[in-house]
């Protein structure tokens, strides 16, 4: 039996064996290590676990006094108050007030969408789209010579598709686009169909529907304002599963990298770029001291072709790391001989998961078709996955039974039994050595073949296909560092892989639409398929900019995927990007998007390029997106923005952000590439795969961060923290006094933020990566993590902070690594903080290389103080016992006090419980 609707019998082969490793990847070490990464964070003292999660949801009320009782439900459970702490929901609610008045502007047009386009756009005569109001608007102020008087489109309740992009103009100046009073206004960048649904003959869950000949493709389907998930294997739900769920994890074979059509010399540039270098000599930047940029080669795959990885003369390991991905991969772990390979794509994390790759195969070289079931002894394929008994999204139980052919009969009826076809099973022997699973027969519905060695087990693989390749024709491009194998993946988009709740597959030439809906009853007869990658578009120049535009109290939904548009490296940084957002502001002053709520966009959120001034992003609710919710690009001429080209003074303010980078994975809540002089302020960031904020580069500075909260982030990745900066690149700028050309940026302010470094972010509370300088960070409330630097950062002064049980890639309160310390008047600093360790001989600093040997020796001792400013520190360890590893050596903190690094530091014995660092906390955070 194979995916078929009756059962047929086969040859049945059977063998004791286990999984060949494929060279290519590393095995699954990952996924435990991220595993053993988030057991770590759980692992601190109980008591003070929930007692910061409590603090956690408390704070969050007192930032932003708006919380619906919605967003309050969805904090709590993510703080998992309830599940953990036994903390019960109703007792937290506070019903909000929100404003929703009509105020009267010079020009009012009211849309509904019962209106009509021939309307006057009167509110008892309405239009039916915002761009006939748009239109109205235009003409009316300047038939009243009103160009500049406030002018406002009300958006009464209801649903408006929006097939071409709005475009606001500096014509549009002083324009608020609202919805009404408190109705819902849904502005979707999706095209309505009405569909005509047929029950399918093959599974009684499955429907067809044919759409109209010029729906082309369907990446992305929404149906009831829900995401449906485009067929994949291994199944996953991409809005309720995070990794490992939904992955191939076993090792797969990687093709090397090819530059047009030649395969790379794993030894050199996979194609020879041109090095654009400018030398920059007015401050010290360490490794990172010259601009340079490689131009082509390798660095066609991006638009423009440029990044620092494709430069021969970049200081960070550019041979490791030059621009590359593999040119296919081994089909192994598949069932299919695919009839349509070139319409699949494959997401793959990189190694380390820095990013996640999207790779459109081209073509599938076929290997060897299996058409046996075949049995495995002693292998288990639902090891660490099945639920005794029990059903689960992946695995489903069949039934107890006496012999294993019984089980595989049970495998044969599962369309009967489960409404699910059966292509691998496990069944545990009657003297299986735990008495509770004896006789238990399970079933994979997600696809995965990663049988674990386990006795008395058998495990059924049915028939498939074996030694086969996808070759890769676009994408690889959706990050910086390049790599020749990637890790962890799944594919989409391939019809013989349509055989899960919420899946679906279009086929583009017979333009059927297959769904396997998982509600009662047939599907809604209207579906709606995201086409448009930007719905509003604010562009204006420095010259006539757009001005003054609003939108607010509206949703807005269903952008496209756009991961395989045109990106490039915005920076310096970890980051690919392309310059597309829902809301998109290019050439503005003073715009405003607020009171929105922002769901289930494949594209970016919103996105500020180029000049921008005084832009306000505030009070909006970001969910269940793509990619990232906002994010900050600017242009500079080599590496000088005195142009002013970039978005600055940018307010960033009381965003309720969760749920994000359900597509690409280095995603964030806030991110910002050549920017300056953003206020980013009491604002809630959870629940996300990377770090909760980005800085691509070290641009202008003047960045203000304060009183935000931000946890859950890196749930599917460590190397990072919630907040994450790089500064790889020198940039020059008039930031810093506000007329001097220069490459030292203005002091960025990180204050008063709640930030806890749970699941797998082990990179500290603020993850300061390559050359990262020029920081003030201080009066933070840090759980678990705790301040790092390396690669030559410099002048980042750490104080007066509350660091609970920190980690930077083990236990410290501060971390310097893979740098020698900058010399005078590029000091680190870290100073009067509070830092509370686990356990007895814990580490409270860790300096890796000291220039002359390590920190014991006298003759390195003006090295280390003018590079490393200490002192004032309280450190609290069990048995008043810490320590410090300095150059390969480990003193106890006593000890190195005594040599005169660390004045006025001292480790206390009586370590604080958990309602005194909590009231610590609420003491620096107030």
């Amino acid at each position: 039996y194979y995916k078929m609707g009756r059962l047929r019998l086969f040859v049945l082969v059977l063998l004791v064996a286990s999984a060949t490793a494929l060279p290519g990847k590393r095995p699954e070490h990952y996924r435990d290590e991220l595993a053993a990464l988030i057991k770590k964070s759980q692992d601190i003292d109980p008591e003070f676990d929930c007692a910061w999660r409590e603090y956690a949801l408390t704070y969050a009320a007192q930032l932003q006094s708006s919380l619906t009782p919605a967003q309050t439900a969805q904090l709590h459970d993510a703080l998992q108050l309830t599940s953990l702490c036994n903390v019960p929901l109703a007792s937290r609610i506070v019903k909000p007030t929100q404003p929703n008045t009509h105020t009267a502007a010079a020009v009012e047009i009211y849309v509904s969408p019962t209106g009509f386009d021939s309307n006057s756009g009167t509110i008892d005569a309405p239009v039916a789209s915002i761009l006939r109001a748009v239109e109205l608007v235009r003409s009316q102020r300047q038939g009243a010579q009103l160009s500049q008087a406030p002018a406002t489109i009300w958006l009464r309740e209801g649903g408006y598709a929006v097939n071409e992009t709005l475009v606001l103009t500096s014509l549009d100046s002083y324009l608020t686009i609202s919805g009404y009073m408190s109705e819902t206004a849904v502005v979707s960048g999706g095209r309505l169909v009405t569909v005509d649904w047929k029950q399918s003959n093959t599974s009684a869950n499955q429907y067809q529907a044919t759409l109209p000949r010029d729906v082309e493709a369907i990446p992305a389907l929404h149906l009831n304002g829900n995401r449906a998930t485009l067929a994949r294997y291994p199944n996953a739900n991409p809005e309720l599963d995070v990794f490992p769920t939904g992955y191939v994890t076993e090792t797969t074979q990687w093709l090397p990298p090819e530059y047009k059509g030649q395969v790379c010399n794993p030894h050199d540039f996979c194609g020879p770029s041109y090095n654009l270098t400018i030398p920059v000599t007015d401050a010290w930047h360490g490794m990172f001291q010259n601009f340079t940029l490689g131009i082509g080669g390798g660095c066609d795959v991006y638009s423009p072709p440029q990044s620092p990885w494709c430069s021969s003369d970049f200081a960070r390991s550019p041979l490791v790391y030059h621009t590359r991905h593999p040119a296919g991969m081994s089909t192994n772990a598949l069932s299919h001989t695919y009839s349509r390979p070139e319409e699949a794509v494959v997401h793959a994390w990189r190694n380390a998961h820095w990013f996640s790759l999207m790779l459109k195969v081209g073509s599938q070289e076929n290997g060897t078709q299996v058409t046996n079931w075949t049995l495995y002894e002693n292998l288990d394929n639902v090891f660490d996955r099945a639920h005794n008994r029990t059903d689960t999204d992946q695995v489903k139980y069949l039934g107890t039974f006496d012999n294993v052919t019984a089980c595989w009969q049970a495998c044969n009826n599962s369309l009967t039994t489960k409404k699910l076809p059966c292509t691998r099973f496990t069944y545990h022997h009657l003297d299986v050595g735990y008495p509770e699973w004896a006789g238990g027969c399970y079933m994979t519905v997600d696809g995965v073949w990663a049988p674990k060695a386990q006795a008395k087990v058998t495990s059924g693989l049915g028939p498939h296909s074996s030694g086969g390749f996808f070759r890769f024709s676009g994408g690889g491009n959706q990050g910086a560092e390049g790599a020749d194998t990637v890790a962890e993946w799944f594919v989409e988009g391939l019809r013989e892989e349509l055989d899960a709740p919420n899946e679906y597959y279009f086929d583009t030439e017979s333009k059927v639409l297959s769904l396997n809906y998982n509600e009662t009853g047939p599907p809604p007869t209207t579906i709606v398929i995201p086409t448009e990658a930007q719905i509003f578009t604010l562009q204006g120049s420095v010259d006539t900019p757009a001005a003054n535009i609003t939108l607010q109290r509206m949703t807005i939904t269903a952008t496209r995927p756009t991961f395989f548009e045109p990106r490039t490296n915005p920076s310096g940084g970890d980051w690919s990007l392309e310059r597309i957002a829902a809301v998109f502001m290019e050439g503005t002053v003073n715009c405003t998007v607020q009171f929105c709520n922002l769901t289930r966009l494949d594209s970016n959120a919103i996105m500020l390029s180029g000049y921008n001034r005084y832009a306000t992003i505030q009070n909006n609710n970001f969910e269940w997106l793509g990619q990232s919710a906002i994010a900050l690009w600017g242009y500079v001429e080599g590496n000088d923005g005195t142009n002013g080209d970039q978005p600055r003074h940018t307010l960033v303010a009381s965003n309720f952000m969760r749920e994000l980078g359900l597509l690409q994975k280095q995603s964030s809540c806030y991110f910002h590439a050549i920017a300056a002089q953003t206020t980013l302020v009491n604002n809630i960031c959870f629940n996300i795969p990377r770090a909760g904020i980005n800085f691509n580069d070290g641009f202008g500075g003047g960045h203000v961060m304060a009183n935000n909260l931000l946890f859950n982030t890196c749930r599917e990745s460590s190397d990072h923290g919630a907040f994450n900066s790089w500064s790889r690149l020198p940039y020059f700028s008039d930031v810093r006094d506000g007329h001097t050309r220069s490459s030292i940026p203005a002091v960025n302010d990180v204050h008063h933020n709640f930030i806890v470094t749970n699941y797998a972010a082990n990179g500290g509370c603020l993850d300061n990566d390559d050359g990262s300088s020029y920081y003030d960070i201080h009066h933070n409330f840090c759980v678990l993590g705790g301040h790092k630097s390396d690669f030559d950062g410099h002048k980042k002064r750490s104080f007066n902070n509350l660091h609970a049980y920190p980690s930077v890639y083990g236990t410290a309160c501060m971390k310097i690594a893979a740098q020698n310390l900058p010399p005078a008047g590029y000091a680190e600093a870290y100073f009067n903080n509070t830092c509370i360790l686990p356990s007895a001989n814990s580490t409270y600093l860790t300096v890796s290389n000291i220039v002359g040997g390590n920190c014991l020796d006298p003759s390195t001792a003006s090295v280390f103080k003018a590079g490393l400013e200490l002192g004032g520190n309280t450190i609290y360890a069990p048995s008043a016992l810490a320590v410090v590893e300095c150059g390969g050596k480990t003193v106890s903190v006593d000890e190195f006090v005594s040599l005169g690094y660390d004045d006025q530091t001292a480790v206390s014995g009586s370590v604080p419980n958990a309602s005194t660092i909590i009231s610590w906390a609420k003491m620096l955070l107030s």
